[in-house]
């Protein structure tokens, strides 16, 4: 039965796209997230043979409602047609992220979403990510990152000045720093919508980590979602085609590697989430934990094992959430890709876009980003702010 009338239009103007699009609320981090998660993971740890039972809550929306609107679209009449294919192609993307959202913890339907929306990974990518994993990681420029002094330690109000002085480095100057109890053990979040960086209260950070901090949050996906807005599109300054996130993940990654700060313990929780997707559609949640125990120590096999089930109920069923493989396939792509043509760079910082839109750069469709990241400037910032 189809839900969607005939009355549903074929022809709309970008605002009124714009608008309904905004209005979708899809907070998939946060309903993928269990409820219960505290007490399945001591349960689990705790066992040799449980298999965790993950409760969900899903948030209330008007998704159906606003996608029937949108069901029947063909053309945005006054942009220009790759434009209009564009957003046709996002509606679709957000439709299924919203289906995906409310299959959390039906395993088979949400693997079939996720994997529509984020694919599979290759044999090849299999085959490079057990690489890394076997410490083969001569094409990749690893550094060491040595133990934490006291001394190199920052708490909140250092962390947060550091962050006001990078965004008065960059002309963000109407983004602040927060505080927020919301947010995981010594973690930063990116909110784009209400220019802020939210902080753990607590948090402490050593000056190598904050360096990666910095370089992967606001020199990557806080500059190329500025670029965005200036673009004229609102789309291009949020997360958009799934297209865009391999990209936006895999640059984040490369920036880091130019920065040098990569190191062999981040590279390979990457390769083992690409590797745990690949393998552990089939297997229950112990099986897949215990084949990953074989590379990576008890605590860190838990959570890599614990991402790419996540959105599953009973996980003594098969069932796979792929959307972590974008880390690892994104950054070898972005790799390979910058490696053959150094261009490509600048490009890709005019908004959250793929390599694909790069031509709308060239072609003028839209401008050339005005604030993009270099080596110099990074090494200006740290040398200023003292990391």
């Amino acid at each position: 039965m189809n839900i969607f009338s005939k009355s549903d239009k074929s022809v709309m103007k970008l605002e009124e796209v714009t608008k309904h699009l905004s209005s979708l609320k899809i907070p998939l981090s946060l309903v993928f997230t269990p409820v219960n998660l505290e007490l399945e993971k001591k349960k689990f740890l705790e066992s040799d043979s449980y298999e965790p039972q993950f409760i969900y809550k899903i948030v209330k929306n008007n998704n159906a409602e606003i996608l029937k609107k949108l069901s029947s679209l063909k053309e945005i009449s006054d942009v220009d047609p790759r434009i209009s294919d564009f957003y046709i192609q996002l509606i679709e993307s957000k439709k299924d992220s919203s289906d995906l959202m409310h299959a959390v913890g039906n395993n088979e339907l949400m693997t079939d979403i996720s994997y529509k929306k984020y694919g599979k990974p290759s044999s090849l990518l299999f085959r490079n990510a057990s690489r890394v994993l076997r410490g083969k990681v001569d094409s990749y420029n690893i550094v060491d990152m040595k133990r934490s002094k006291k001394e190199d330690m920052l708490g909140y109000d250092e962390i947060a000045d550091i962050f006001v002085e990078v965004f008065k480095s960059f002309d963000l100057g109407d983004w602040s720093v927060n505080k927020s109890a919301n947010i995981s053990k010594n973690g930063a979040k990116v909110g784009i919508k209400r220019k802020e960086v939210l902080l753990d209260p607590n948090i402490e950070r050593s000056k190598f980590k904050l360096r990666k901090t910095l370089v992967h949050e606001v020199g990557t996906h806080i500059l190329r979602s500025i670029n965005g807005m200036n673009s004229g599109f609102e789309a291009l300054s949020k997360p958009n085609l799934p297209s865009y996130l391999d990209v936006e993940e895999g640059l984040a990654t490369w920036n880091e590697s130019e920065m040098n700060l990569l190191t062999l313990r981040w590279l390979k929780g990457k390769a083992a989430l690409l590797w745990a997707i690949y393998l552990g559609e089939e297997l229950t949640f112990r099986q897949l934990y215990n084949s990953v125990l074989g590379v990576l120590p008890k605590y860190s096999a838990f959570d890599i094992t614990y991402r790419v089930k996540r959105g599953l109920g009973d996980t003594s069923y098969p069932g796979i959430y792929s959307k972590d493989i974008v880390y690892f396939r994104g950054f070898r792509k972005v790799k390979n890709k910058l490696e053959k043509d150094k261009s490509l760079y600048e490009k890709l910082y005019a908004g959250k876009i793929g390599f694909d839109q790069c031509e709308w750069v060239d072609t003028g469709l839209i401008p050339k980003a005005k604030v993009v990241p270099t080596k110099d400037k990074w090494k200006a910032i740290f040398k200023e702010v003292g990391i």
